[in-house]
């Protein structure tokens, strides 16, 4: 099992293609962010560029980190980045709505209020702080550290713990009534769900353990108190998360790296991302004889834009006998895919860029792609996650550490990988 990051050169066609790519994904996530350094919705990134009126905190948070990379790689100016970073964080601490510092899910990019009744939401806002902080680290400014410092401190994250199963777990949200997005899921205190399983949260825990108002034993607690079901498909073996679907092991691996360390346990998270995926891969293989898309020779079922509408699907190991899947690949998964196993993933790449001109335009790939039915279907909008995904893990499959760096030495993080007992990988 390969353990350190595979940062390997690349064919230079392959290059050349990510190249463009996490480029046009950059200029996305500036052009569909609110610009007005003076609007009380400053830099918050839409959910899907048909919708002009949704934005998220989550796909915020990519963006947060995606414009430093954009700085670093000449997209974008960084006295202008700096301008939409502070504009970005003041929108996140006085504009959008927070419970407990639990920030609302779906917000209104003009405003920065909740829209509709969406919910308050763990991971969402693990996203957009992940972002905070790396903005903070890599501008290296006293009022960006100083808003970041405070977005993070005023996190009450005791209130979401819960006992489940003699596991001590966090909630994965809140809601004010049954009327709200996932409202009827709640328990009798508006509590949602809880994580429970292994998914997408890992460096949620990061944050968490760093915080001052968090005891070192409940840190640790609530690291032990996720499921870590083992499982295999084609001889990779992996902890797996119950739908397979691929961007619960991509999201941490663009924000932190996971291959320095290794848990208390002794797990090495990187490698355990590059296994499911290449257990994805194996699956898809496996299944090409029911899936067009996969006899194309393109793989990585996860969430995006299927012909149905939006879809989340997987391969296995997976909790069900079999998992949920239509047939539609988003290109992300690929992305990060090519980061974690550069050679296996290349020949799928090559094959996007080259036969499915209408999978790309002037903002890159589009959301997903399936081959099913009698026509190629290519998803005509973009969403913000998966564009801020593609952009932080392409750059880390280019070669550049500038999100893992400013992410892992910022002082909140190095305290939670104290707290959590993660040592230096040898």
């Amino acid at each position: 099992m390969t353990s350190a990051p595979t940062l390997t050169a690349l064919d230079p066609d392959v290059r050349r293609a990510l190249d463009a790519e996490v480029d046009a994904s950059i200029r996305w996530l500036w052009r569909f962010s609110t610009a007005d350094p003076s609007s009380p919705g400053c830099g918050l990134v839409l959910d899907r560029d048909d919708e002009p009126g949704i934005g998220t905190v989550a796909a915020t948070g990519f963006a947060l980190a995606a414009w430093c990379v954009g700085v670093e790689r000449g997209v974008l100016d960084r006295a202008a980045v700096l301008e939409r970073v502070r504009g970005t964080l003041r929108t996140l601490e006085f504009s959008v709505p927070h419970r407990n510092g639990f920030l609302a899910h779906f917000v209104d990019p003009a405003t920065g209020a909740r829209h509709g009744r969406s919910e308050y939401s763990t991971i969402d806002t693990t996203l957009a702080l992940l972002g905070a902080v790396a903005a903070a680290g890599y501008l290296d400014e006293p009022d960006v550290r100083d808003t970041v410092d405070r977005l993070l401190g005023r996190i009450d994250w005791t209130w979401l713990v819960a006992r489940e199963d003699g596991r001590t777990v966090l909630r994965m949200a809140w809601v004010a009534d049954a009327g709200d997005d996932y409202g009827a899921e709640a328990d009798a205190g508006g509590f949602v769900s809880s994580w429970s399983m292994t998914a997408e949260q890992l460096p949620m825990y990061l944050l968490a353990a760093g915080h001052p108002g968090v005891p070192a034993g409940l840190a640790r607690a609530l690291w032990d108190g996720f499921e870590k079901p083992r499982g295999e498909f084609g001889g990779h073996g992996c902890v797996y998360e119950p739908g397979g679907t691929l961007f619960t092991y991509h999201f941490p691996i663009a924000f932190f790296p996971f291959g320095r360390f290794r848990d208390v346990d002794g797990r090495d998270w990187w490698a355990n991302a590059r296994e499911a995926t290449l257990a994805s891969r194996a699956w898809c293989a496996a299944e090409s004889h029911r899936f067009r898309t996969f006899a194309a020779g393109l793989w990585g079922p996860a969430a995006g834009l299927g012909p149905d509408g939006y879809v989340v699907n997987g391969a296995k190991p997976c909790r069900a006998p079999e998992p949920h899947c239509d047939g539609t690949v988003p290109p992300v998964s690929l992305l990060g895919a090519l980061a974690l196993a550069p050679a296996e993933t290349q020949p799928a790449l090559r094959r996007l860029f080259t036969e499915h001109p209408a999978a790309s335009g002037e903002w890159g790939l589009t959301d997903g792609v399936n081959l099913e039915g009698p026509e190629p279907w290519y998803a005509p909008a973009r969403f913000g996650l998966n564009k801020g995904a593609g952009a932080l893990l392409g750059a880390v499959a280019l070669g550049s550490t500038l999100i893992w760096d400013a992410v892992e030495s910022h002082p909140w993080t190095r305290r939670g990988i104290a707290a959590l007992g993660f040592s230096a990988a040898s």
